[in-house]
Protein backbone atom coordinates (compact mmCIF):
# COMPACT_ATOMS: atom_id res chain seq x y z
CA UNK A 1 0.00 0.00 0.00
CA UNK A 2 1.50 3.53 -0.93
CA UNK A 3 0.40 5.23 2.18
CA UNK A 4 0.19 4.69 5.33
CA UNK A 5 -2.73 4.89 7.55
CA UNK A 6 -1.75 3.20 10.74
CA UNK A 7 1.25 5.43 11.76
CA UNK A 8 -0.02 6.45 15.41
CA UNK A 9 -0.13 10.76 15.56
CA UNK A 10 -1.39 12.13 18.79
CA UNK A 11 -2.95 15.33 18.53
CA UNK A 12 -3.59 16.28 22.37
CA UNK A 13 -2.47 19.61 23.21
CA UNK A 14 -3.16 21.09 19.52
CA UNK A 15 -7.14 22.46 20.42
CA UNK A 16 -8.54 19.41 18.87
CA UNK A 17 -12.01 18.86 20.27
CA UNK A 18 -11.36 14.88 20.16
CA UNK A 19 -9.29 15.74 22.72
CA UNK A 20 -8.73 18.44 24.16
CA UNK A 21 -12.86 19.58 24.04
CA UNK A 22 -13.76 15.85 26.22
CA UNK A 23 -15.10 18.19 29.35
CA UNK A 24 -18.28 19.43 27.70
CA UNK A 25 -19.40 15.80 26.76
CA UNK A 26 -17.72 13.00 29.28
CA UNK A 27 -17.69 12.78 33.04
CA UNK A 28 -13.86 12.12 32.93
CA UNK A 29 -10.48 13.75 31.40
CA UNK A 30 -7.70 12.17 29.45
CA UNK A 31 -10.28 9.73 27.57
CA UNK A 32 -8.60 7.73 24.83
CA UNK A 33 -11.47 9.61 21.60
CA UNK A 34 -13.52 7.27 19.28
CA UNK A 35 -16.25 10.22 19.44
CA UNK A 36 -16.33 12.70 17.41
CA UNK A 37 -16.15 12.20 13.52
CA UNK A 38 -13.09 13.25 12.73
CA UNK A 39 -9.69 10.86 11.93
CA UNK A 40 -6.79 10.18 13.60
CA UNK A 41 -4.93 10.46 10.44
CA UNK A 42 -3.36 12.80 8.69
CA UNK A 43 -4.39 15.11 5.61
CA UNK A 44 -2.43 14.03 2.98
CA UNK A 45 1.13 15.32 2.32
CA UNK A 46 0.11 16.61 -1.71
CA UNK A 47 -2.48 18.72 0.20
CA UNK A 48 -0.62 19.75 3.11
CA UNK A 49 2.45 21.13 0.44
CA UNK A 50 -0.25 22.90 -2.01
CA UNK A 51 -1.54 25.04 0.90
CA UNK A 52 2.11 25.36 1.84
CA UNK A 53 2.72 26.15 -1.64
CA UNK A 54 -0.35 28.87 -1.31
CA UNK A 55 0.61 30.57 1.87
CA UNK A 56 4.27 31.80 0.07
CA UNK A 57 1.89 33.76 -2.37
CA UNK A 58 2.02 36.44 1.11
CA UNK A 59 -1.36 37.48 0.15
CA UNK A 60 -5.00 37.06 1.64
CA UNK A 61 -8.04 39.36 0.18
CA UNK A 62 -11.07 38.58 -0.65
CA UNK A 63 -11.69 36.12 -3.02
CA UNK A 64 -13.50 35.45 -6.04
CA UNK A 65 -14.35 31.74 -5.76
CA UNK A 66 -16.26 31.31 -8.71
CA UNK A 67 -13.26 29.99 -10.39
CA UNK A 68 -13.00 27.34 -13.09
CA UNK A 69 -10.92 25.49 -11.52
CA UNK A 70 -12.62 25.19 -8.59
CA UNK A 71 -15.94 24.17 -10.28
CA UNK A 72 -14.36 21.79 -12.59
CA UNK A 73 -13.03 20.15 -9.16
CA UNK A 74 -15.93 19.46 -8.18
CA UNK A 75 -17.54 18.68 -11.33
CA UNK A 76 -14.99 15.99 -12.52
CA UNK A 77 -15.18 14.56 -9.03
CA UNK A 78 -18.76 13.81 -9.20
CA UNK A 79 -18.14 12.25 -12.97
CA UNK A 80 -15.51 10.12 -12.19
CA UNK A 81 -16.48 8.85 -8.42
CA UNK A 82 -19.74 8.64 -8.68
CA UNK A 83 -21.19 8.94 -12.36
CA UNK A 84 -23.03 12.22 -11.88
CA UNK A 85 -23.36 15.06 -14.10
CA UNK A 86 -23.11 18.17 -12.37
CA UNK A 87 -23.50 21.17 -14.03
CA UNK A 88 -20.66 23.98 -13.34
CA UNK A 89 -23.62 26.56 -12.43
CA UNK A 90 -25.60 24.48 -10.08
CA UNK A 91 -22.59 24.67 -7.98
CA UNK A 92 -22.76 27.03 -5.04
CA UNK A 93 -19.43 27.58 -2.24
CA UNK A 94 -20.96 28.24 1.65
CA UNK A 95 -19.73 28.51 4.77
CA UNK A 96 -20.81 25.63 5.98
CA UNK A 97 -22.65 22.46 5.42
CA UNK A 98 -24.84 22.67 8.87
CA UNK A 99 -25.38 26.64 7.94
CA UNK A 100 -26.92 25.53 4.81
CA UNK A 101 -29.16 22.82 6.49
CA UNK A 102 -30.07 25.62 8.97
CA UNK A 103 -31.09 27.76 6.31
CA UNK A 104 -33.10 25.35 4.22
CA UNK A 105 -35.16 24.79 7.56
CA UNK A 106 -35.68 28.72 7.90
CA UNK A 107 -36.38 29.49 4.43
CA UNK A 108 -39.28 26.64 4.27
CA UNK A 109 -40.60 26.16 7.67
CA UNK A 110 -42.03 28.21 10.36
CA UNK A 111 -41.62 27.87 14.15
CA UNK A 112 -43.21 25.50 15.60
CA UNK A 113 -43.70 23.36 12.40
CA UNK A 114 -41.87 19.93 11.99
CA UNK A 115 -38.70 18.95 9.94
CA UNK A 116 -38.31 15.09 9.10
CA UNK A 117 -35.63 13.05 9.91
CA UNK A 118 -34.62 9.37 10.03
CA UNK A 119 -33.73 8.27 13.47
CA UNK A 120 -31.45 7.34 15.06
CA UNK A 121 -29.86 10.96 13.31
CA UNK A 122 -26.59 12.53 13.05
CA UNK A 123 -26.92 15.06 16.62
CA UNK A 124 -26.06 18.34 15.24
CA UNK A 125 -29.47 17.72 13.23
CA UNK A 126 -31.54 17.18 16.08
CA UNK A 127 -30.11 20.43 17.85
CA UNK A 128 -30.19 22.42 15.52
CA UNK A 129 -34.02 21.89 14.40
CA UNK A 130 -34.76 22.48 18.40
CA UNK A 131 -32.68 25.56 18.52
CA UNK A 132 -34.64 26.98 15.69
CA UNK A 133 -37.68 25.88 17.36
CA UNK A 134 -38.59 23.51 14.89
CA UNK A 135 -40.37 20.01 15.79
CA UNK A 136 -38.58 16.88 15.14
CA UNK A 137 -40.36 14.51 13.12
CA UNK A 138 -38.79 10.93 13.06
CA UNK A 139 -39.06 8.17 10.53
CA UNK A 140 -37.57 5.45 12.57
CA UNK A 141 -35.08 3.35 10.63
CA UNK A 142 -35.99 -0.25 10.31
CA UNK A 143 -32.97 -2.82 11.89
CA UNK A 144 -32.45 -5.95 10.02
CA UNK A 145 -29.71 -8.89 9.95
CA UNK A 146 -28.68 -7.04 6.88
CA UNK A 147 -29.13 -3.31 8.00
CA UNK A 148 -31.44 -0.75 8.60
CA UNK A 149 -33.93 -0.13 5.83
CA UNK A 150 -36.29 2.54 5.35
CA UNK A 151 -39.81 1.77 6.94
CA UNK A 152 -41.87 3.45 3.54
CA UNK A 153 -45.06 3.18 4.57
CA UNK A 154 -44.66 5.15 7.60
CA UNK A 155 -42.26 7.95 5.82
CA UNK A 156 -45.09 8.73 3.27
CA UNK A 157 -47.39 8.58 6.43
CA UNK A 158 -45.26 11.11 8.43
CA UNK A 159 -44.33 13.40 5.01
CA UNK A 160 -47.82 13.91 4.38
CA UNK A 161 -48.26 16.15 7.69
CA UNK A 162 -49.61 19.37 6.47
CA UNK A 163 -46.99 20.44 8.99
CA UNK A 164 -43.41 18.75 7.21
CA UNK A 165 -42.07 20.73 4.56
CA UNK A 166 -38.57 19.81 5.17
CA UNK A 167 -36.54 16.68 5.07
CA UNK A 168 -32.75 16.50 6.25
CA UNK A 169 -31.70 13.53 4.45
CA UNK A 170 -28.70 12.07 5.66
CA UNK A 171 -26.49 10.21 2.68
CA UNK A 172 -25.45 8.00 3.61
CA UNK A 173 -26.59 7.89 6.97
CA UNK A 174 -24.87 8.80 10.08
CA UNK A 175 -24.44 6.76 12.69
CA UNK A 176 -25.68 3.52 11.14
CA UNK A 177 -23.63 4.07 7.57
CA UNK A 178 -27.00 2.58 6.07
CA UNK A 179 -26.32 3.40 2.14
CA UNK A 180 -29.30 4.52 0.45
CA UNK A 181 -29.71 2.52 -2.86
CA UNK A 182 -30.99 4.42 -5.96
CA UNK A 183 -34.50 2.91 -5.53
CA UNK A 184 -34.87 4.16 -1.77
CA UNK A 185 -33.68 7.69 -3.35
CA UNK A 186 -36.57 7.42 -5.96
CA UNK A 187 -38.90 6.18 -3.46
CA UNK A 188 -37.89 9.16 -1.31
CA UNK A 189 -37.89 11.92 -3.82
CA UNK A 190 -41.17 10.84 -5.21
CA UNK A 191 -43.05 10.96 -1.46
CA UNK A 192 -41.88 14.43 -1.10
CA UNK A 193 -42.46 15.59 -4.10
CA UNK A 194 -46.15 14.42 -3.89
CA UNK A 195 -46.36 15.91 -0.43
CA UNK A 196 -44.77 19.44 -0.85
CA UNK A 197 -41.22 18.76 1.01
CA UNK A 198 -38.24 20.30 0.25
CA UNK A 199 -35.21 17.53 0.49
CA UNK A 200 -31.24 18.29 1.65
CA UNK A 201 -29.01 16.03 1.14
CA UNK A 202 -26.23 16.06 3.78
CA UNK A 203 -23.64 14.05 1.70
CA UNK A 204 -20.59 14.38 3.74
CA UNK A 205 -19.84 10.58 3.96
CA UNK A 206 -20.13 10.15 0.11
CA UNK A 207 -16.26 9.09 0.19
CA UNK A 208 -16.64 6.47 2.15
CA UNK A 209 -19.27 4.47 0.51
CA UNK A 210 -17.83 0.89 0.53
CA UNK A 211 -21.07 -1.19 -0.87
CA UNK A 212 -21.01 -2.99 -4.10
CA UNK A 213 -23.47 -1.10 -5.88
CA UNK A 214 -21.50 2.57 -4.97
CA UNK A 215 -22.89 5.81 -3.89
CA UNK A 216 -26.48 7.25 -5.33
CA UNK A 217 -26.26 10.89 -4.55
CA UNK A 218 -29.40 12.90 -4.47
CA UNK A 219 -27.84 15.34 -7.50
CA UNK A 220 -28.85 12.78 -9.77
CA UNK A 221 -33.02 13.60 -9.30
CA UNK A 222 -32.49 17.08 -9.67
CA UNK A 223 -34.00 19.13 -12.53
CA UNK A 224 -34.98 22.68 -13.11
CA UNK A 225 -36.15 24.00 -9.26
CA UNK A 226 -36.56 20.70 -8.13
CA UNK A 227 -36.88 21.06 -4.76
CA UNK A 228 -33.86 19.17 -3.52
CA UNK A 229 -30.46 20.43 -2.56
CA UNK A 230 -27.45 18.56 -1.92
CA UNK A 231 -24.40 20.30 0.37
CA UNK A 232 -21.26 18.45 1.07
CA UNK A 233 -17.30 19.23 1.45
CA UNK A 234 -13.91 17.84 2.45
CA UNK A 235 -13.92 17.92 6.50
CA UNK A 236 -14.65 14.33 6.47
CA UNK A 237 -12.86 12.40 3.69
CA UNK A 238 -9.55 14.95 3.98
CA UNK A 239 -9.46 15.76 7.17
CA UNK A 240 -10.16 19.01 7.25
CA UNK A 241 -13.20 20.06 9.58
CA UNK A 242 -11.58 23.24 10.72
CA UNK A 243 -10.89 24.74 7.54
CA UNK A 244 -14.90 25.45 7.73
CA UNK A 245 -16.00 25.86 4.54
CA UNK A 246 -18.34 23.25 1.84
CA UNK A 247 -19.89 23.72 -1.23
CA UNK A 248 -24.14 22.74 -2.30
CA UNK A 249 -25.58 21.77 -5.28
CA UNK A 250 -28.77 22.77 -6.60
CA UNK A 251 -31.13 23.55 -9.64
CA UNK A 252 -33.64 25.42 -7.08
CA UNK A 253 -33.49 28.76 -8.15
CA UNK A 254 -35.66 30.64 -5.94
CA UNK A 255 -33.61 29.07 -2.79
CA UNK A 256 -30.43 30.10 -4.53
CA UNK A 257 -31.31 33.40 -4.92
CA UNK A 258 -32.52 33.92 -1.30
CA UNK A 259 -29.67 32.04 0.39
CA UNK A 260 -27.09 33.89 -1.58
CA UNK A 261 -29.07 37.41 -0.85
CA UNK A 262 -28.84 36.76 2.92
CA UNK A 263 -25.40 35.30 2.72
CA UNK A 264 -24.49 38.79 1.43
CA UNK A 265 -26.49 40.93 2.88
CA UNK A 266 -28.40 39.58 6.04
CA UNK A 267 -25.20 37.57 7.53
CA UNK A 268 -22.38 39.39 6.11
CA UNK A 269 -20.56 35.64 5.43
CA UNK A 270 -20.40 36.08 1.24
CA UNK A 271 -16.47 36.10 1.78
CA UNK A 272 -14.64 32.90 0.75
CA UNK A 273 -11.81 30.80 2.49
CA UNK A 274 -8.91 30.92 -0.25
CA UNK A 275 -6.78 27.85 1.32
CA UNK A 276 -10.86 25.95 1.15
CA UNK A 277 -11.22 26.45 -2.11
CA UNK A 278 -7.66 25.44 -2.61
CA UNK A 279 -7.69 22.32 -0.73
CA UNK A 280 -10.62 21.74 -3.02
CA UNK A 281 -9.10 21.82 -6.15
CA UNK A 282 -6.04 19.68 -4.77
CA UNK A 283 -8.05 16.95 -3.45
CA UNK A 284 -10.40 16.80 -6.12
CA UNK A 285 -7.35 16.31 -8.92
CA UNK A 286 -5.45 14.20 -6.97
CA UNK A 287 -6.70 12.50 -4.05
CA UNK A 288 -8.43 8.99 -5.99
CA UNK A 289 -6.15 6.19 -5.15
CA UNK A 290 -5.65 7.97 -1.20
CA UNK A 291 -9.25 8.15 -0.85
CA UNK A 292 -9.41 4.25 -2.30
CA UNK A 293 -6.80 3.12 0.16
CA UNK A 294 -8.22 5.17 3.01
CA UNK A 295 -11.64 2.87 2.32
CA UNK A 296 -9.41 -0.30 2.28
CA UNK A 297 -8.07 0.85 5.57
CA UNK A 298 -11.62 1.52 7.15
CA UNK A 299 -13.05 -1.52 5.67
CA UNK A 300 -10.27 -3.76 7.88
CA UNK A 301 -10.80 -1.58 11.04
CA UNK A 302 -14.31 -2.76 10.55
CA UNK A 303 -14.11 -6.47 10.21
CA UNK A 304 -11.23 -6.28 12.56
CA UNK A 305 -14.17 -4.76 15.17
CA UNK A 306 -17.23 -7.66 13.47
CA UNK A 307 -14.53 -10.02 14.53
CA UNK A 308 -14.09 -9.17 17.95
CA UNK A 309 -17.66 -8.91 18.70
CA UNK A 310 -18.41 -11.91 17.38
CA UNK A 311 -15.74 -14.03 19.12
CA UNK A 312 -15.18 -12.12 22.01
CA UNK A 313 -18.59 -9.93 23.63
CA UNK A 314 -21.20 -12.03 21.34
CA UNK A 315 -23.20 -12.25 24.71
CA UNK A 316 -23.30 -8.02 25.52
CA UNK A 317 -22.59 -6.29 21.88
CA UNK A 318 -24.07 -6.60 18.71
CA UNK A 319 -22.97 -5.01 15.36
CA UNK A 320 -23.56 -4.54 12.00
CA UNK A 321 -20.67 -3.53 9.68
CA UNK A 322 -21.44 -1.00 7.81
CA UNK A 323 -21.22 -0.38 3.87
CA UNK A 324 -20.37 3.02 4.61
CA UNK A 325 -18.53 5.84 6.42
CA UNK A 326 -16.02 5.37 9.32
CA UNK A 327 -18.35 5.21 12.26
CA UNK A 328 -19.60 2.16 13.71
CA UNK A 329 -23.13 1.81 15.95
CA UNK A 330 -22.62 -0.45 18.38
CA UNK A 331 -25.62 -2.27 20.52
CA UNK A 332 -25.08 -3.33 23.96
CA UNK A 333 -29.19 -4.13 24.61
CA UNK A 334 -27.40 -8.49 25.00
CA UNK A 335 -25.86 -6.82 28.25
CA UNK A 336 -29.11 -6.26 29.97
CA UNK A 337 -27.08 -2.47 31.18
CA UNK A 338 -28.48 0.74 30.99
CA UNK A 339 -26.80 3.44 29.25
CA UNK A 340 -25.95 5.51 31.92
CA UNK A 341 -23.78 2.30 33.44
CA UNK A 342 -22.02 1.24 30.17
CA UNK A 343 -21.22 5.14 29.97
CA UNK A 344 -19.76 4.92 33.02
CA UNK A 345 -18.26 1.63 32.82
CA UNK A 346 -16.27 2.59 29.22
CA UNK A 347 -15.27 6.11 31.01
CA UNK A 348 -13.81 5.26 33.97
CA UNK A 349 -12.42 1.52 33.06
CA UNK A 350 -12.16 1.93 29.83
CA UNK A 351 -10.95 5.25 29.57
CA UNK A 352 -12.32 5.77 26.48
CA UNK A 353 -15.02 8.26 24.91
CA UNK A 354 -17.32 6.70 22.33
CA UNK A 355 -20.41 8.28 20.76
CA UNK A 356 -23.07 8.68 23.44
CA UNK A 357 -26.26 7.12 22.03
CA UNK A 358 -28.70 9.12 23.44
CA UNK A 359 -27.37 11.93 21.59
CA UNK A 360 -28.34 10.30 18.72
CA UNK A 361 -32.15 8.91 19.59
CA UNK A 362 -35.12 10.56 20.50
CA UNK A 363 -35.84 8.11 23.62
CA UNK A 364 -33.67 5.55 25.61
CA UNK A 365 -30.80 4.52 23.50
CA UNK A 366 -28.59 0.72 23.87
CA UNK A 367 -25.97 1.96 21.39
CA UNK A 368 -22.52 3.96 21.18
CA UNK A 369 -21.20 5.01 18.24
CA UNK A 370 -17.28 4.15 17.60
CA UNK A 371 -14.87 6.00 15.46
CA UNK A 372 -12.92 3.39 13.57
CA UNK A 373 -10.74 6.39 11.38
CA UNK A 374 -7.27 5.63 13.28
CA UNK A 375 -4.56 3.45 13.64
CA UNK A 376 -5.18 -0.89 13.95
CA UNK A 377 -3.23 -0.29 17.09
CA UNK A 378 -5.00 2.35 18.56
CA UNK A 379 -8.25 0.53 17.79
CA UNK A 380 -7.36 -2.75 19.08
CA UNK A 381 -6.70 -1.08 21.99
CA UNK A 382 -10.11 0.45 22.27
CA UNK A 383 -11.72 -2.95 21.75
CA UNK A 384 -9.42 -4.06 24.49
CA UNK A 385 -11.23 -1.08 26.52
CA UNK A 386 -14.20 -2.08 25.76
CA UNK A 387 -14.12 -5.63 26.58
CA UNK A 388 -12.27 -4.55 30.14
CA UNK A 389 -15.53 -1.86 31.01
CA UNK A 390 -18.30 -4.65 30.33
CA UNK A 391 -15.97 -7.42 31.89
CA UNK A 392 -16.17 -4.56 34.96
CA UNK A 393 -19.62 -4.38 34.80
CA UNK A 394 -20.08 -7.99 35.08
CA UNK A 395 -18.04 -8.12 37.87
CA UNK A 396 -20.14 -5.64 39.90
CA UNK A 397 -16.86 -3.11 39.68
CA UNK A 398 -19.17 -0.75 38.48
CA UNK A 399 -21.45 1.45 40.89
Amino acid sequence: MKYNFDEVIDRRGTATVAYDGQQKVYDYENLEPFWIADMDIKTPEFIIEHLKNKLDQAHFGYLVWKQDEYLNAIKNWYKKRFSVNVQKNDIYYVPSILFTVTEVIREFTKEGEGVLIHTPSYNAFLNLIEGNKREVVESPLIQTDEGYKLDVEQFEKVASREDVKVLVFCNPHNPTGKVWTKEECEQIKEICERHDVFIVSDEIHMDFVRSENGFYSMANLMQLDSPILVVTGLGKTFNLASLASSYMITKHRYFTMQFNRKLGTYYGLAAANTLAVEAVKVAYNQAEEWVDQLNDHIERNMRILKEFVDNEMSDQLSFIKPESTYLAWIDFSNSGYSEEKVQKALQSVGKIATGIGNSYELDESHHFRLNVACSEDKLIGGLEAIKQSFNALDNDEIE
